[in-house]
This record gives C-alpha cells, sequence and structure tokens, in this order.
C-alpha cells in the first residue's frame, strides 16, 4: 500500500497524518512533504502498516530535513514504528514522542488489540517502570503485551 499523508492545522501546528506503508516508494513524497512545513509539526504515525529498510533510509532523510529549526512531535505510534525507534536513534531524530500504541494478546480467548500510552498520563518515566495491566473486554483476563515491557520502551531510556 503506498504510503499517503494529509496535512491540518491543529494546535498552531501543521500535524501530518501518515498512511500506508514506509518502503522505497515513499522518498519522493517525502522529500516534496519537508519543504512545505511550518516551524511546528505535530507526525501521526497511527496508519503506518509496515516499514522496510529503504523507507528506514527515506524517513531518516526526511526527519533531517524536517527538524531543521522546526519542533517534531510523534503521536500515535504504532508498533511497528516504535521499534524502528528502539533500533535506530536516528529515525526519531530530535523529536518528542507524545503517545505510542502497543499490541497486547489475550492468552485466554486470543483476542487482540493495541494499547495507547501517552506522556503525561500512563506512559512509563523509563523501560524499568511498571506499566498498568490490561484486561481482555472480551473475557475479562489480563492480557500480555506481544513485546517485552523493557525493551519495548527502551527508547525512553535514550530520551
Amino acid at each position: 500500500m503506498e504510503m499517503t499523508f494529509t496535512v491540518e492545522k491543529v494546535e498552531g501546528r501543521d500535524k501530518v497524518n501518515f498512511v500506508g506503508d514506509l518502503n522505497e516508494d515513499s522518498e519522493i513524497q517525502l522529500n516534496n512533504l519537508a519543504g512545505s512545513l511550518g516551524s511546528k509539526l505535530i507526525f501521526n504515525l497511527r496508519g503506518i502498516t509496515s516499514v522496510n529498510s529503504c523507507g528506514v533510509r527515506a524517513w531518516i532523510n526526511f526527519m533531517r530535513t524536517a527538524e531543521k529549526g522546526r519542533e517534531v512531535i510523534f503521536e500515535e505510534c504504532p508498533p511497528e514504528i516504535v521499534s524502528q525507534i528502539n533500533m535506530i536513534p536516528s529515525f526519531k531524530g530530535n523529536a518528542k514522542v507524545r503517545s505510542v500504541y502497543a499490541g497486547y494478546a489475550c492468552d485466554h480467548c486470543n483476542n487482540e488489540q493495541w494499547k495507547l500510552f501517552e506522556d503525561g498520563r500512563n506512559m512509563p518515566s523509563d523501560s524499568d517502570s511498571e506499566v498498568e495491566e490490561l484486561k481482555c473486554p472480551k473475557c475479562g483476563e489480563v492480557m500480555e503485551m506481544d513485546e517485552l515491557e523493557e525493551e519495548f520502551f527502551s527508547w525512553l531510556d535514550a530520551s
């Protein structure tokens, strides 16, 4: 699925909503986008469905341009984006991460869902912090995070 984006004004910032795959085809769109943005940015990444190595390269190059003289906030980062932030620090650049989604699964009924962690609300302060448990909305059992919590939130230690 080709990556697309929409831009809207929110909180006095240019909010860019990304949708699709971050891959080799994303570079041209990202290059065109970088020059058209204001000085305060929100990148909503919830709609990113996959990231490949060419997409990582395109994103890092985009971030180098996008964050020059700008304040950047990432919000609603899906697990695919959190994985990239954990593996490649330059993927995030100097952006502040406002919120991330973590995947959860219920061993009892096989239900799967995402949970939103927001800065200042329920986001841990570092990778060693306890995370509140999530009860399955279908059966009431405690759900397990798809990844080890300390690995999933390891980017917090570098921030």
